[in-house]
């Protein structure tokens, strides 16, 4: 048997991985994806986020606003939208990482979010923190 290596996994290959893992223990619930966007009249996204709904826990993996339509509150709407599919989802907990260098957990902690712990160890001495908040 070889191991396979690829950058760019195929959307059903993740989606089989899922899927076996949600079978082996059906009763604790299961992990699935999601996003949001936000598009301009031209159906280009500027804003938007992504991550997972894992076993009672809802995650914000990436979340993402062009440079030009910061400031007006979409980080926020999009942030809001995870936290209600979260309650939807029945998550008691919300969660996200974000790394030192990009600044934003501040942002994070005025959505209520606090520090679970910070990793260092990543590129130019920077570290990685992790938040999370109630729902």
């Amino acid at each position: 048997m070889n191991i396979e290596f690829t950058s760019t996994p195929l959307s059903a290959d993740i989606d089989f991985l899922t899927q076996k893992i949600n079978e082996e223990k059906p009763e604790f619930g299961s992990a699935h994806a999601f996003a949001f966007f936000v598009r301009d009249e031209h159906n280009q996204i500027i804003a938007g986020c992504n991550g997972s709904v894992i076993f009672g826990s809802i995650y914000t993996d990436q979340l993402w606003v062009h440079p030009d339509h910061r400031k007006h509150g979409f980080g926020h709407q999009l942030m809001e939208a995870v936290h209600d599919y979260g309650r939807k989802s029945e998550c008691s907990m919300a969660t996200v990482a974000t790394m030192s260098f990009q600044g934003a957990k501040a942002f994070y902690e005025k959505l209520g979010y606090l520090v679970d712990f910070e990793r260092p160890g990543y590129t130019q001495n920077s570290s990685c923190i992790f938040l999370k908040r109630s729902l």
